[in-house]
């Protein structure tokens, strides 16, 4: 599919993502079409001259609109936190939204149309002692786009809003003449939108008296890396197939002592036993509850994803997409530094 002679709309294109994708196509002469918000800052979209198209996911007018005329889409738009919040916010967005772009899409005309989802809608890798900070790693078999999954039993609003968005558009797709292609990043890294010195606030985290101890196997991937796997997605991605974009899996603990070194500081670390965590959840939702507060950052689910390593495998992707992706040493390096070129932020052309 030739890229150039098509008209491609990214959703959420003053988040990070949305952004990221921008810079990488303006470098290869591509003029995206960016969906934003009355709200949205749109400065360095402004600043390219690119056509935006202003819209509420959450109103189908205004949806026809945002699509008309478009060849394929590119869906960032999400909510993404991990906080107990009220589910029909989440689904609002992740879910509904997502399938009502889709079926709007399909009425225009629109052929392929990305979405981009969460590793975490693909599953974990439940640890094989079913306990959360000893026994032998079960990231030697690390989690594929064939993986089934396994995390319906945790009520975290974001995964399954994420889950239930993947299997409606699947449907959706199957008797639709649009191309669906999902794509599932792991956890981002990208520099500050607001500009902070990363390397001065982690700093002031790492003096903290302790730090907790984990074993478990996380996957952090570079924006950098993330925004090229998604064009390539766009460009020569399968229909109905789903990929993966992750960089490396690491422990907890590694990635602590990894940027202790670049930091040339000592992390406090400390082991904390899974029953004292789900404990301390259990006591934060009752505070926040008799506090009147609506948004739970700590509660009992979110301590469970401590059962699983979240190692995953980006085979398919380097296979047929040509994916590639850095080292999680060098993406610390340059965002600890403060040299993170080659971004929206910081151009490195």
């Amino acid at each position: 599919m030739n890229l150039q002679d098509m008209k491609i709309l990214i959703t959420g294109a003053s988040g990070s993502l949305g952004k990221q994708l921008i810079y990488e196509l303006n470098h290869i002469g591509i003029k995206p079409i960016c969906h934003v918000r009355e709200t949205s800052d749109t400065r360095y979209i402004d600043s390219l001259q690119l056509e935006k198209r202003f819209a509420d996911l959450r109103n189908r007018e205004q949806m026809a609109e945002l699509v008309a005329g478009v060849d394929s889409v590119i869906h960032t738009a999400a909510w993404v936190n991990f906080r107990q919040d009220h589910l029909t916010q989440f689904n609002g967005i992740n879910t509904i939204a997502a399938i009502e772009l889709f079926k709007e899409a399909c009425k225009a005309g629109v052929k392929r149309f990305v979405h981009i989802s969460t590793v975490a809608a693909v599953g974990g890798k439940e640890r094989r002692t079913g306990k959360s900070n000893s026994g032998p790693r079960s990231a030697q078999t690390p989690i594929n786009e064939d993986s089934k999954f396994n995390l319906s039993h945790l009520r975290i609003p974001y995964i399954m809003s994420k889950q239930a968005a993947e299997m409606e558009l699947a449907k959706l797709a199957a008797n639709s003449e649009i191309e669906l292609i999902t794509v599932n990043p792991s956890i981002i890294v990208a520099p500050s939108r607001t500009g902070d010195d990363r390397k001065t606030a982690i700093r002031k985290f790492f003096k903290s008296f302790i730090m907790p101890d984990f074993n478990n196997v996380v996957n952090l991937v570079d924006i950098r890396d993330v925004a090229p796997g998604i064009i390539a997605a766009l460009e020569r991605g399968l229909p109905g197939e789903r990929y993966i974009l992750a960089g490396d899996n690491i422990t907890g603990k590694d990635l602590a002592l990894t940027a202790s070194v670049i930091l040339g500081k000592t992390p406090h670390l400390l082991r904390i036993p899974p029953a004292v965590l789900k404990a301390s959840a259990r006591m934060s939702v009752l505070v926040s509850k008799l506090l009147g507060r609506g948004k739970i950052a700590f509660y009992p689910d979110l301590v469970k994803m401590l059962d699983y390593d979240w190692a995953f495998s980006s085979l398919k992707a380097r296979e047929n997409l040509g994916y590639q992706f850095r080292s999680i040493h060098e993406t610390l390096e340059d965002i600890l530094t403060g040299d993170f070129t080659g971004t929206y932020l910081k151009p490195a052309f």
